[in-house]
């Protein structure tokens, strides 16, 4: 949970409000009555802590569903044959030396050889890229991790599980290249970042303004009682003239 908040906090816009609502704070203790003057600073820091709070628990929330079905996904069981005894195993029990059971409809679990196989057609778009079904024989034993049996049975020897699997490079590969922003990506952030220095900018120069004039006001006197002092000094010249 403290690392959803924390991540929740890194957003550019939230340390502008959690700033402001210092500066306020400061302000408004400084300057005003110390009873009401805290009333502006508190309120931004209360929204904060809201969109905090509601961010991280919901992003909280949304782990946890997909752990339960990530899962709930994995609970695929194979049938294979293990020490001359024919068994069902999680596929993440899978070990290389194991005689898998294939049937129409089932997944490859790991990389292997043909041992013996009836019709098999196997669906290695997956892998290969190629949209044509490829038939499984004697000729062509290799069978790749992820592929998908289209029809027919057979039997393979699993030789590689895991990553080790031409699966698992491929997918190492993917999550490598996925660190690295797309153009849009970069576009977005560039702008994001623009208005955040434009909003800051914004609110340093209106906080600036706001300063000048709450400490021009402490130094001079009252507008009410410069007025009364000007329309005093003009009735004086009139009378005098």
């Amino acid at each position: 949970m403290q690392q959803y908040v924390w991540e929740a906090l890194q957003d550019e816009t939230l340390l502008i409000l959690i700033a402001c609502a210092i500066v306020s704070l400061v302000v408004g203790l400084t300057t005003e009555d110390p009873k009401s003057g805290w009333y502006d600073g508190a309120g931004i820091a209360f929204a904060v802590i809201c969109v905090v709070l509601v961010a991280s628990i919901s992003d909280w929330r949304q782990s946890l569903q997909f752990l339960e079905l990530t899962a709930e996904k994995r609970k695929i069981f194979i049938n294979c044959t293990r020490g001359g005894r024919r068994c069902k195993v999680l596929i993440f029990d899978l070990v290389v030396g194991d005689i898998v059971h294939l049937n129409v409809g089932d997944q490859i679990p790991g990389d292997g050889l043909l041992v013996e196989g009836q019709s098999l057609v196997i669906d290695e778009s997956s892998m290969t890229g190629e949209s044509d079904p490829m038939s499984k024989d004697d000729d062509h034993p290799f069978m790749l991790s992820g592929c998908k049996v289209l029809d027919g049975f057979g039997t393979m020897v699993v030789t590689a599980v895991g990553m080790n699997t031409e699966w698992g490079r491929v997918m190492a590969t993917l999550s490598e290249e996925t660190d690295e922003s797309t153009p849009l990506q970069e576009r977005l952030d560039s702008l994001a970042t623009t208005i955040g220095k434009i909003g800051l900018s914004i609110a340093v120069i209106v906080f600036l303004v706001l300063l000048i004039r709450c400490l021009s006001f402490q130094h001079s006197p009252n507008l009410i009682g410069s007025k009364l002092f000007i329309r005093m000094f003009v009735a004086e010249k009139r009378i005098d003239l």
